[in-house]
């Protein structure tokens, strides 16, 4: 029995696109069952292609395999770190709010200051 298409690729580590460009093009002899489907020979398709290695497949799952989330955690983490965003929010409005206040009574000093100084000199 021979190997489809898919098959082929997995067999190879190659692309379905590879394997059927290389029967195209006459490379792998191939034939095609009643529905359209190849059946590669695995002698014909290994004399073109080496096979991949069993132990490179096991390793390509192993790494393909993701690990279950927590996403309670994630959750947990996720409304610290908002706390912390908001926290710091409003420190920087306070911080500014406490700037502007600065400003205006350094503004209101010199302003003062200036006028004591005007009205020294022109009663002084």
């Amino acid at each position: 029995m021979g190997y489809t298409l898919g098959q082929a690729a997995k067999a190879t580590g190659k692309s379905k696109t590879t394997i059927q460009r290389a029967i195209k093009s006459g490379r792998i002899s191939a034939l095609k069952n009643d529905i359209g489907e190849y059946n590669i020979d695995p002698a014909e398709l290994h004399r073109v292609f080496e096979p991949v290695p069993e132990k490179r497949n096991k390793e390509q799952k192993k790494e393909q395999t993701v690990p279950p989330v927590n996403t309670g955690m994630l959750h947990q983490q996720i409304a610290l770190l908002e706390s912390q965003v908001n926290d710091y929010k409003q420190r920087l409005d306070r911080s500014e709010q406490e700037r502007r206040e600065t400003q205006e009574k350094l503004t209101l000093m010199l302003t003062n200051q200036n006028k004591k100084g005007l009205i020294a000199r022109i009663f002084g």
